[in-house]
C-alpha cells in the first residue's frame, strides 16, 4: 500500500462529521418517520475503512451504519432521501436506515438485528473462498452484538 493520503483521509473524516451534523438537524425537525441511528465520533474509522477496501471488497454492517454509508456514498442526497422512505432513495425507499445497505459500494448487507451481520459475513467470505474470490470481507459490530 503507498503512503496514507492524510489530506484525503482528513476531508473524508470532517465529511463524515458534517454530514451526520445536518441529518441530525433534519432529525431533530421531527420529519423523519422512521429510526435514526447516528455514528457521531466514529468518522475516524469510517474514513479508514473506506480507505482501505479496495474495489471488489465487502463490508458488513450492523444498524448503525450511517457513517460508513455516507463515507462510500456517492450522494448523501441518496442516503437523506432514502431516510425520507422516497423512491430516490439509496435503496428506493425499501430499506430505511437500519438495515441500509449499498452493494453498489461494496456494501451488500446491513442488520438491525443484533449479530445478525456476523453469520451473514462469515457465508459470504465462504462462499468467496469456495468460488477462489480473494476480495476481503469486513464485518463492523458493537459492543451490543458482542453480548449476542
Amino acid at each position: 500500500m503507498n503512503e496514507i493520503d492524510k489530506k484525503n483521509l482528513y476531508k473524508k473524516i470532517i465529511e463524515i462529521r458534517i454530514s451526520q451534523l445536518l441529518i441530525n438537524e433534519i432529525i431533530k425537525s421531527g420529519d423523519l418517520n422512521i429510526p435514526i441511528h447516528l455514528g457521531l465520533g466514529h468518522e475516524s474509522i469510517a474514513a479508514a475503512i473506506d480507505y482501505v477496501l479496495d474495489e471488489g471488497d465487502s463490508l458488513f454492517l450492523t444498524h448503525r451504519n450511517m457513517h460508513y454509508n455516507i463515507a462510500r456514498a456517492e450522494s448523501l442526497k441518496k442516503e437523506i432521501d432514502e431516510y425520507y422512505l422516497k423512491s430516490s432513495g439509496m435503496a428506493s425507499a425499501r430499506l430505511g436506515s437500519m438495515n441500509l445497505s449499498n452493494r453498489g459500494n461494496g456494501i451488500p448487507y446491513s442488520s438491525s438485528i443484533l449479530g445478525n451481520n456476523f453469520a451473514v459475513a462469515t457465508g459470504f467470505a465462504l462462499g468467496n473462498k469456495i468460488l477462489s474470490d480473494k476480495h476481503t470481507t469486513m464485518v463492523i459490530t458493537g459492543d451490543g452484538a458482542i453480548e449476542e
